[in-house]
């Protein structure tokens, strides 16, 4: 009786070892099989998590310097196209179109006086003239008379003499007329000072123009850190303006990755501002350069995109993702995470699969 129950409790035991070493076996192979479809997977239907909302990022500078003695707007404000923000105390630049406008005055009272100059030069040259050609006339009158002994030679010298001294005068009016024209310069806004006083007082008007800061686009005003009294130094960043009409997603993805990708590539999205929601897009550009150290950002030294990888693990590079399908409503802030599922066409049963990761995604991203 006792042998039979060690023979029992042996195969038993046999029995749990050989279920123990059956698991194991499974086990080892599903997850070999997962490692396999990784491996796969990454490079047929790749994903990343490493995807930020990228924009227009403009640095909002003034033109002019000056305090600050409005400001129009709050943080995060929201604006539009042409709005005013900031304005630079207007009244030193006002002062100055004011003295543009007294130069300009100025400026055409010396045209005027000039241009009288001229008119007076060119009289006295046409009265030269006409004293010549008189002149010319009495000498071809005269010279009959002296051949015939009716005046004398002495008389007939004074007339010539009259002659050359009517020759003289002509010379020398013209002489003035041309120095009057050539200090006059050339007529009406083609002339240098009057063109010249133009500028000044085109870039005046500028000037005070570019006291008002305005919105370049549709926007939002992010990190605004500014208050009246505030001094406004011309070409120094003032206020952080963000297009919201232009955004796109930058993906960094794995340089193993790449093999497959190209623009026009279909993607899917999850944001995780909005779980449970999958969006759509498309591949429109993927980048030739990538810093090797840092975070989803630019490296300042270079502008290139920090990879987020150690110098052991595959690079990445920065793929820019353009968004097809989001709805009116779907308000994106420019720095938001998502995960991005890339389809480049290569495997029907791997896009499927891709499918379920991403929508198993969008229900992570309640607990992320």
């Amino acid at each position: 009786m006792s042998d039979n129950n060690v023979q029992t409790s042996a195969e038993q035991s046999d029995k749990k070892i050989s279920q123990a070493r059956s698991f194991t076996y499974y086990i080892f192979a599903l997850v070999a099989a997962l490692w396999l479809y990784t491996l796969w997977a990454d490079r047929m239907t790749p994903m990343t998590d490493q995807a930020r909302v990228n924009g227009q990022l403009i640095r909002i500078s003034p033109e002019v310097s000056g305090p600050i003695s409005q400001v129009l707007i709050t943080n995060n404000s929201i604006v539009k196209a042409g709005d005013e923000l900031v304005t630079i105390d207007p009244r030193p630049f006002e002062l100055a179109v004011k003295a543009a406008k007294f130069d300009l005055q100025q400026a055409a009272q010396s045209y005027e006086a000039d241009s009288a100059a001229i008119s007076v030069a060119q009289a006295n040259e046409v009265a030269a003239r006409v004293k010549v050609n008189n002149a010319k006339k009495n000498v071809e009158r005269n010279r009959v008379l002296a051949n015939k002994g009716t005046i004398s030679q002495a008389v007939m010298d004074n007339i010539i003499a009259e002659l050359e001294t009517a020759q003289a005068g002509l010379a020398q009016a013209s002489s003035a007329l041309e120095k009057a024209k050539q200090e006059f310069g050339p007529r009406g806004i083609d002339n240098p000072e009057i063109q010249s006083v133009l500028n000044r007082q085109e870039q005046a008007l500028l000037n005070l123009n570019h006291t008002k800061l305005t919105a370049p686009a549709n926007g939002v005003i992010t990190n605004m850190d500014v208050a009246v009294g505030d001094y406004a130094a011309a070409g120094q960043p003032l206020l952080t303006f963000i297009n919201n009409n232009n955004l796109w997603l930058t993906a960094m993805v794995r340089e193993n990755s790449l093999a497959h990708l190209k623009p026009g590539d279909k993607v899917k999205i999850v944001f995780d501002a909005n779980p449970g929601e999958v969006y759509e897009g498309k591949i429109s550009s993927i980048g030739w350069g990538s810093s090797g150290n840092g975070s989803l950002a630019q490296d300042a030294s270079n502008g290139l995109m920090t990879s987020p990888t150690s110098s052991s693990k595959a690079q990445r590079f920065p793929v820019n993702i353009e968004f097809t399908s989001l709805p009116a409503d779907l308000n994106l802030r420019y720095g938001g995470r998502a995960v991005v599922g890339f389809y480049p066409d290569e495997s029907y049963l791997g896009e499927r699969l891709q499918d379920l990761w991403i929508w198993a995604w969008s229900y992570i991203s309640y607990v992320s």
